[in-house]
């Protein structure tokens, strides 16, 4: 019986000496700590410098059919323009125009260029849509409202940036050259490019004069 008081009593300081032990840890700063180490945050994503960027829309690729307006209210839909020339070829071809001038170019839809350093990184911008209701699509307003629109309120000025467009009417060129001139950035002329009523050949020309203006700005 005294042998176990004995071992009990042994058992209980170790625990309470382990306990102590905890204790004085948790309260003890670590050595990282008391050398004023900090904890690095992720590293910020790079995004790449590049010559020119164009920004287009051109209506919801593969839309289905608009139903009745007897239907109700349905999800927002724009149909997309004209399979022949449409928005989307045509910010293509100005894109390949201006790599065979040894410029870097991004070609990428309004709906995902939502980060404003893809812009402010950039020597150019260029906006490209068709006309509804002599109005750009409501994606290229979300990349005002969204993308733009920051650069804007952070008094961010482009004017080191040739600033341009394209669109189906001239009413939607002015809409987008109404909306370049907020940045400040230095203006070209832009281009009405009708694929319903115009040939390929006429198309590929203004794209070209296009191109051949922006790159004479930079």
């Amino acid at each position: 019986m005294k042998a176990a008081g004995v071992v009990l009593g042994v058992a209980a300081s170790v625990v309470l000496a382990i306990a102590l032990l905890g204790y004085a840890g948790a309260g003890t700063p670590s050595i990282a700590a008391q050398q004023g180490a900090t904890v690095q945050a992720p590293a910020e994503e790079q995004v790449p410098v590049r010559d020119v960027v164009i920004v287009w829309c051109a209506g919801t690729p593969d839309a289905p059919p608009l139903p009745a307006p007897e239907a109700g209210p349905v999800d927002a839909v724009t149909q997309a323009t004209a399979e022949a020339g449409n928005i989307k070829q045509i910010a293509e071809k100005l894109g390949k125009e201006l790599e065979a001038k040894g410029l870097s170019v991004l070609v990428i839809p309004a709906e995902k260029c939502r980060d404003p350093r893809v812009i402010m990184r950039s020597r150019a911008l260029v906006l490209g849509c068709p006309a509804y209701f002599s109005l750009p699509p409501w994606q290229m307003v979300r990349f005002f409202d969204e993308t733009l629109y920051r650069i804007y309120r952070a008094r961010v000025q482009l004017t080191d940036h040739v600033v341009t467009a394209f669109a189906t009417t001239e009413s939607c060129l002015d809409v987008l050259q109404n909306v370049l001139r907020s940045t400040r950035g230095n203006a070209v002329d832009g281009a009405v490019i009708t694929p319903r009523r115009t040939s390929e050949e006429e198309r590929d020309a203004r794209v070209k004069e296009l191109a051949d203006r922006i790159a004479a700005g930079l």
